[in-house]
């Protein structure tokens, strides 16, 4: 077996570099400082660890998230992350997104949430110079994508784009470490690893859209896909085989989610929706929905401010974070009126004075 790999992602000093990474943004927790005010000792041990093969994975911290929605966390242990985070840096990276088209956006160098959103207005804006504003959408979505992933399809998938012997070995392991009932089924949320493999179960679905049912309008984020043609017809065609080959790949299609509409009702897509004019703008407007579950968050901010459980100050920054969110999209105006509902609020006692 080559060593070449081994050797890099073991290296003190590219630990060392994956443990200044992990910390950033971290170092309230006391699990990270105490990791962190011992960082040469800790990482020296990580090193002799993988080299000589005594590395084991810790348990996993598990916690439950309700914003943007429900979801269960498995969170990695410190020393597990700074080791994740050197494999993926060092080799795995690479190895897996090479494979990957252009747009498949989440979890990479230079892409994410703002890089899908823009792609998704370039198709609608390259769509609408040869088809108009009229047609049709199918927007794609899988049930429970992390926890129903089998971890065979996860091997699978992995054993074609890992060459090196020992990467593959511990990738394997990192996917293992999530089976606690024996059903070899679901990753969990929250580590570098299974947030790249997840990209990669579905990399064979992007090349067989593109390069198999030569759809030139589509887009992926994470499981979200979004596929754009002026024929409902072939969107029905592409459904059947998507949902063909999620079955081989032991995924479930979300039938609640998942749905052929026409165009002109606008695509919602990570936190916007999209819609076309009759002259060809491409409109990114937030839901309805969301600006009034922000408006209760922000009554919410201010009931615990009154009652001393968080700062002024820091409910102000949650505010401004909103705000540039908005920003992404075309939201002058309703910046406007939501700095006047911000303003109103803090001019009352009672919260509920102020309406939605």
């Amino acid at each position: 077996m080559d060593d070449e790999v081994k050797d890099v992602v073991c290296d003190f000093d590219n630990l060392h570099k994956a443990m200044r990474k992990c910390k950033r943004g971290v170092m309230w927790k006391d699990s990270v400082a105490r990791c962190n005010n011992n960082g040469l000792v800790n990482m020296l041990k990580l090193s002799k660890s993988l080299e000589d093969g005594t590395y084991r994975i810790n348990d996993y911290y598990r916690f439950t998230i309700y914003e943007p929605k429900k979801r269960e966390i498995v969170s990695t242990k410190f020393k597990d992350r700074v080791f994740q985070r050197s494999l993926c840096d060092n080799y795995l990276y690479d190895a897996v997104t090479k494979t990957f088209i252009y747009d498949n956006g989440a979890c990479q160098v230079n892409r994410g949430t703002d890089f899908s959103r823009r792609r998704l207005k370039t198709h609608l804006q390259r769509y609408y110079r040869k088809y108009g504003n009229e047609g049709y959408v199918l927007k794609i979505d899988f049930k429970n994508y992390f926890g129903s992933t089998p971890h065979a399809t996860v091997k699978n998938e992995l054993a074609k784009v890992v060459d090196d012997e020992w990467a593959y070995e511990h990738a394997c392991d990192i996917v293992d470490s999530y089976d606690d009932d024996g059903k070899a089924v679901g990753l969990g949320l929250g580590s570098q690893i299974t947030q790249l493999v997840q990209l990669l179960v579905l990399s064979g679905v992007d090349h067989h859209i593109k390069e198999k049912l030569r759809v030139r309008y589509y887009v992926r984020y994470m499981d979200d896909l979004i596929l754009i043609s002026n024929n409902k017809a072939f969107l029905k065609v592409c459904l059947e085989d998507i949902d063909r080959l999620a079955e081989n790949l032991g995924l479930t299609l979300n039938q609640k989610k998942t749905k052929i509409f026409k165009l002109s009702q606008g695509i919602n897509f990570l936190g916007f929706k999209f819609k076309v004019s009759e002259t060809g703008a491409v409109y990114k407007v937030i839901r309805k929905e969301n600006i009034n579950k922000r408006k209760r968050k922000l009554r919410k901010h201010k009931s615990l401010v009154l009652s001393g459980k968080m700062t002024k100050e820091k409910a102000d920054a949650c505010f401004e974070s909103w705000k540039a969110h908005a920003k992404n999209g075309n939201s002058h105006k309703l910046i406007e009126h939501m700095d006047k509902f911000y303003d109103d609020l803090w001019r009352y006692d009672d919260v509920q004075e102020i309406d939605a």
